[in-house]
């Protein structure tokens, strides 16, 4: 049996398992991040090879995929723009993660496109569009049960499209993204600069009043039409089968599935709104994981045919 390792690095952990697809995994495991330099990126990162090699042997390891935030360049593999939930990466290559002299086969992919990738053999659906809605908005299209990157490996950043002319700043610095108004963050900030109260709130707190403060009740309904405007656009052109929604503050109860859709079908030409499916991700916090092992598995098989 093949083992592959998959990694998913986040804004506050490494996540890591191994297994492959038929099977599943074998392992699945989590290590914290401090993320004050990269250089706490490198080192938890030996501990989680150390941590493989003493229980499984790396030797035993057929392929390793990562999956991190962010824009990475198809053609040169760096990452090209800093992003705020993982620093430091500009100008830097995954690949530096590796141990030394590592010749274990290799491959990596944003994480939204993995956890999308993921979501497609989980279903058993090969035109997919995923949303992952935490402090960001992250989104990855499978075409054909493949990755759909784009000529320059870009494709699939819905939340950084204008969904208000000259609206709120976002973290990338441009002004009306979907992600300064529709992602977990983007809600907090909002109410922040309604009202100073809800500054001191994280979005758990947020959430519990959501049933009581017609503020945060309006304003969780506006990011939430403005998502399904968004989908509804991508959908139209991209005609998938299923629409699949995950992340934490999906997880948390920020929107609901059922709402979300209707909003979405309504948007919808008729012959699309009647076949497309909208879902919530059912793999939860493992997409990353089993979305790398998924990439890389296939990678493998690839070259063995």
């Amino acid at each position: 049996m093949n083992i592959f390792l998959g990694i998913d690095i986040g804004g506050s952990s490494f996540k890591y398992g191994w297994g492959n697809c038929e099977e599943g995994l074998q392992s699945y495991q989590t290590l914290v991040l401090q993320r004050k330099n990269i250089d706490d990126f490198f080192a938890v990162a030996k501990e989680l090879f150390n941590d493989v090699d003493s229980k499984i042997g790396l030797n035993n390891i057929k392929g390793i995929g990562i999956g991190m935030p962010g824009a990475i360049d198809k053609t040169t593999g760096l990452v090209t723009e800093n992003n705020p939930n993982l620093p430091f990466w500009v100008e830097h290559h995954p690949r530096e993660l590796l141990p030394e002299n590592c010749n274990i086969p290799f491959a990596f992919d944003n994480d939204a496109n993995l956890m999308a990738l993921a979501e497609s053999y989980t279903q058993k659906k090969n035109y997919v569009i995923g949303v992952t809605v935490g402090s960001g908005i992250g989104c990855g299209i499978v075409i054909d049960g493949k990755i759909y990157h784009g000529a320059y490996g870009f494709a699939g950043e819905l939340g950084h499209i204008c969904i208000v002319d000259k609206g709120l700043k976002c973290n990338c610095g441009k002004n009306g993204c979907l992600e300064a108004y529709s992602s977990g963050e983007g809600l907090r900030r909002r109410l922040a600069l309604k009202n100073p109260r809800y500054a001191e709130m994280d979005l758990s707190a947020i959430l519990a009043i959501k049933e009581t403060d017609t503020v945060v009740a309006d304003y969780i309904k506006q990011g939430q039409l403005m998502l399904a405007i968004a989908l509804s656009c991508l959908a139209t052109c991209l005609d998938p089968e299923i629409i699949i929604i995950g992340g934490g503050a999906m997880d948390l109860g920020l929107y609901y599935i059922e709402e979300l859709e209707s909003e979405i079908r309504k948007r919808l030409p008729a012959a699309h709104s009647a076949k497309v499916k909208v879902a919530k991700a059912i793999n939860g916090n493992k997409a990353g994981v089993l979305g790398a092992i998924k990439l890389i598995e296939d990678k493998f098989n690839s070259k063995e045919e």
